[in-house]
């Protein structure tokens, strides 16, 4: 499993905008300060379907309980990134 940048910013390229805005986002402003365990739950994560990513990051669902911390760190940089 590949945990650099740029093959993880390759695996964000999901097709739909906003998953894309988000989880791009996240990888680009966050992904140097991640430690090993986090890198590897993202590369878990984008294994995940991209509507449950999506339910998850916005709350629609609960995430799976090895997926909670970082879907919290994703939902606070969506809101970064949409301002809030």
């Amino acid at each position: 499993m590949r945990l650099d940048k740029k093959c993880i910013l390759w695996r964000c390229r999901r097709g739909t905008r906003e998953l894309d805005v988000v989880l791009q986002g996240f990888v680009a402003s966050h992904y140097d300060r991640l430690d090993t365990r986090v890198r590897h739950c993202l590369m878990e994560l984008l294994n995940e379907s991209d509507p449950d990513i999506m339910a998850w990051i916005t709350g629609l669902r609960e995430p799976r309980p090895r997926y909670r911390e970082l879907v919290q760190l994703l939902r606070k940089s969506a809101g970064q990134l949409a301002g809030d």
